[in-house]
């Protein structure tokens, strides 16, 4: 069965999702449609606005098969967050991968990807580097004129086909034209498609706009409460007061010397908002700042970071779904493709089910990875 990837976030799902999945399908002619999704928490720094069983239904109104996201991946910058998805991808045998982009011009997103390849080796990007300047911040410094540089999820376009490129040559990248909105536009404006951005705003505004940038099969799922990262402050405060500077400093994605920043700030703040504002310099984006600060939440440390898929947890699925699964594990006897979590299994999942128990002391919700079935429609 010929398939595709879909690298995800869904928090929430709308009618821009539904549109990529749709067409990710056709343009490639696959059978099967897989969203490989960030779990709890999510790659802007934040607890998914809704837990990840309920968009993972949201999911199974178009796609085949749901996998989670490593949630180490969910919480790092583009370069790892792609590496982790392809090797999932390349672990489930995928045809494909399609990912949304400003362009929807895949020869020059290759063509950017050598020039970038070629770059990494000068001695410019070498000084650079040096100086501490970001990754990005290097990119367009040194690479000139070039648009597909100048939006978020062109970037991270670039990272899935140079992930593809080193771990998974076997895949063939697409590119799907996102519609209309923007990335991370604030307020929703057209009558069909919205960001995530806006969508979110508008939910915990408590108005109904986002009810014509929804599928309407999904409506029911869009419940109330849903979480912030607001919702994390009191949390946080306890984790990074129950630290010192050396326990710190091992955080996952932590800077050196951003430590002793935190713990002189951290008493100072009123909330998230104020933590963040008081926290912010030059050389970090904020994105960056939050992710940082989620991993300190779940205590996630730099030597805990995986490097190679063992197993992959299946989070939900329709009958195509199912068929592909059977002949992946016919394909592939010793691989691990886990449906149900129990104590023999578990030990590849420690981080998503940590993450998953620190999202429901935030949200207040009960589903687990142990009381959840795989949902099936």
């Amino acid at each position: 069965m010929k398939s595709v990837a879909l690298i995800t976030e869904y928090n929430p799902f709308h009618n821009g999702h539904l549109y990529h999945a749709q067409q990710s399908k056709s343009t490639t002619g696959s059978e099967v449609t897989v969203a490989i999704m960030s779990g709890s928490f999510v790659m802007r720094g934040q607890p998914a606005i809704y837990n990840k069983f309920k968009r993972t239904r949201m999911a199974l109104s178009v796609v085949d098969l749901v996998i989670e996201l490593p949630i180490f991946a969910s919480l790092s910058a583009g370069q790892y967050f792609a590496e982790l998805a392809v090797k999932v991808a390349d672990y489930l045998n995928i045809d494909h991968l399609s990912f949304g982009s400003e362009s929807g011009n895949i020869d020059a997103f290759l063509t950017l990807a050598e020039d970038i390849s070629n770059t990494e080796q000068s001695l410019q990007f070498a000084e650079k580097t040096k100086e501490g300047k970001s990754y990005p911040r290097i990119l367009s410094e040194l690479i000139t004129n070039n648009e597909l540089l100048s939006s978020p999820n062109n970037t991270l376009g670039i990272s899935y086909i140079r992930a593809i490129q080193k771990w998974a040559p076997t895949i063939q990248p697409w590119t799907i034209s996102r519609l209309q909105s923007a990335h991370h536009e604030e307020e929703i404006a057209n009558l069909s498609f919205a960001s995530g951005t806006s969508i979110r705003k508008s939910l915990q505004n408590a108005n109904t706009q986002w009810k014509q940038v929804v599928p309407e099969s999904v409506h029911p799922y869009y419940t109330i409460p849903n979480v912030s990262v607001s919702d994390t402050f009191h949390y946080l405060k306890y984790a990074i007061l129950s630290q010192d500077t050396d326990s710190l400093n091992q955080i996952y994605t932590m800077s050196e010397g951003f430590e002793n920043r935190i713990i002189q700030f951290i008493d100072q703040a009123k909330d998230f908002e104020h933590f963040m504002a008081l926290l912010k310099t030059k050389r970090f984006t904020y994105t960056h700042i939050q992710r940082l600060l989620m991993n300190i939440l779940l205590n996630f440390k730099q030597q805990q970071k995986p490097e190679a898929i063992h197993a992959v947890r299946v989070l939900g699925m329709t009958q195509k779904g199912q068929q592909y699964l059977k002949q992946l594990k016919h394909l592939f006897p010793e691989r691990n493709f886990i449906t149900q979590l129990n104590k023999q299994n578990a030990h590849f999942f420690k981080h998503e089910i940590h993450g998953t128990k620190i999202y429901n002391l935030i949200s207040g919700e009960a589903a687990n990875d142990f009381n959840t079935p795989v949902i099936r429609v």
